[in-house]
Parts: structure tokens; sequence; C-alpha cells
């Protein structure tokens, strides 16, 4: 039991680091940077599921099959974005290129077209289900619970751990004081037998 709540702490423990290290890296000001996204629909199923983590990052062009973050038109919040695929590459009567797309899991193309501009970046990778994790993570809650059960659990190891090596060090002292008693007898026993033969 003690070996497997170590485990599961630790397993916690890098699980959270590697999220925070990633969201950390994310939201540094460097030019093309990648961006972490959590996707709250099945528009995009079975390529990419509700709950799922997307890692995208700016480029240079786009081509119709990438899966791409953008913008969402009319709405002022930056996080307010959508993955889909392209599925179109139109060019404007004033020469600037417009993209078409499409949710993998909707019947119709999305209304209107995105400018490059509008575009986050290309879906480099996606992670199934970690976007629940950190989305409760997210909450008051969230952050209770993955911050005090494993401390907890931490906190309960350690003190075993120290119990352990307390109740070791006081095995040890008995053993020392057994032995020296051991070794009195032997002298005793050592002296009454040259005492006898003299």
């Amino acid at each position: 039991m003690k070996k497997f709540l170590a485990i599961a702490a630790n397993t916690i423990l890098i699980i959270l680091i590697a999220i925070g290290v990633l969201i950390g890296f994310s939201l540094l000001p460097i030019k093309k940077n990648y961006k972490i996204y959590f996707v709250t629909s099945n528009s995009m199923a079975p390529t990419i599921s509700t709950g799922s983590t997307v890692v995208s990052k700016p480029q240079d062009s786009y081509r119709v099959g990438d899966i791409i973050t953008f913008k969402n038109i009319g709405s002022q919040k930056p996080s307010d974005t959508t993955t889909h695929r392209i599925t179109k590459i139109n060019q404007l009567e004033n020469g600037q290129v417009a993209y078409v797309t499409k949710g993998d899991a909707n019947d119709t193309e999305d209304d209107g077209y995105l400018l490059p501009d509008q575009i986050v970046g290309k879906m480099l990778f996606s992670v199934p289900l970690i976007g629940y994790l950190v989305g409760y993570i997210k909450t008051l809650p969230g952050l209770i619970f993955i911050i005090v059960v494993p401390a907890t659990i931490i906190v309960f190891l350690e003190v075993q751990k120290i119990k352990n090596e307390v109740r070791e060090i006081i095995r040890h002292q008995n053993d020392k004081g057994k032995l020296k008693k051991d070794l009195r007898r032997t002298r005793v026993r050592s002296r009454k037998k040259t005492t006898r033969n003299a």
C-alpha cells in the first residue's frame, strides 16, 4: 500500500510539473512560440476528442489538411479559439489569402473565411483527456485537491520513513547495549576462570 501511494504521488507530481513547465513556457513572449488550448467540443472527433489539450504553433504558411487554431470571429477574448481543419484556400480580389475550415465531425464548413492574422497556429499534437485535468486544476476545488492530496501523501510517507528510521536507530542502540552486556559477561567469565586457574 505504501509503495502504491508513493508511486501514485510521484506520478501525479511529475504530470503536474510537466504540465506546469509546458504552460509556463507557452506564456513566454517569444516570437512564434507554441500555445496550449483545451478542446471543449467534439467537432474534431475522432481526431481530437473533448477534453484534449492541443499544442499549436504559428507557421509562415498553411495548407489544405492542416489542423489550425484560430480566433473566433467577433470575440474579444484572446482565449476564445477554435481548432478545425483547413478544407480550402481561396484568393481574394485584393490578392489576400483566405482559409475555409471545417470540423471533422461537422457536416458543413464553418461560416465565412479566415484571414492569416486570425490564425493562431497549426496544431503540432494533441493529448487526450489532459484538458479535463488542467481545467479542473484551474478551479478552486481542483487547485486544493491537486495540491493538498499529493502533499498529504508525501507528508504521510515521510512521517512513515522517519518512524522507520527512529525504530532502526532504537533497534541499533538496543543491539549495541546487548553487545556491551554480552562483552561484560564474557570478561567477567574470563576473569573468574583466570582466578580459578591461579
